[in-house]
């Protein structure tokens, strides 16, 4: 029984580890998101998203493991987990409120852009509600949620400028012909 706790603790260093690793790839990819929104390119921003949703699914995967073994055998770790959490959250808030605040009132936005930023509000929503949770409450910095507060607010305003994508499930059924040309089964002649 011995092998299968330290198998546990040694699978969530891993997961920890992990998590660093990811996290310096997300700074990389919000710099360069950042600099691409200037040029009016937000391709490198599905990027920098995609990289937050593999970290928010491998933080899910640790706090599962976390609560898998022995609390007394992960007490470190789970300390650890927790101050990384608080850590990622804080830089994740910060690139976004910098990325937002960085967009231009006259930037131009894709067709789309809507839809691209409409999952940043519930993402935020979701951040807000853990880091009120008892386990957090007491130790979140005001300022991170005051970020999150002004970062909403800016997607807010850039959703409402934003285009969305064009809907056609609305749209009316090509036109019907009314009769059929005569000429359409008659052979053609030369």
């Amino acid at each position: 029984m011995g092998w299968r706790r330290d198998n546990g603790r040694e699978r969530v260093k891993a997961l920890l580890a992990a998590l660093e690793r990811q996290a310096a790839e997300a700074s990389r990819l919000a710099e360069r998101a950042q600099r691409d929104m200037g040029d009016d390119r937000f391709a490198s921003f599905l990027d920098f998203r995609r990289k937050v949703e593999e970290i928010r699914a491998l933080f899910t995967l640790t706090e599962e493991h976390l609560q898998g073994v022995d609390e007394s055998r992960l007490s470190d770790l789970r300390a650890e987990f927790e101050r990384m959490d608080l850590l990622l959250t804080r830089m994740l808030t910060r690139t976004m409120r910098n990325y937002f605040s960085g967009m231009r009132d006259d930037q131009v936005l894709p067709i789309g852009a809507r839809e691209l930023f409409e999952p940043e509000l519930r993402s935020i929503d979701q951040t807000r509600a853990r880091l009120l949770s008892p386990r957090y409450a007491d130790r979140m910095a005001p300022e991170v949620l005051a970020d999150l507060d002004a970062t909403a607010e800016m997607i807010r305003k850039t959703i409402a400028r934003a285009p969305a994508l064009p809907d056609f499930s609305d749209s009316p059924s090509p036109p019907k012909p009314t009769r059929r040309l005569r000429t359409l089964g008659r052979p053609i002649r030369n």
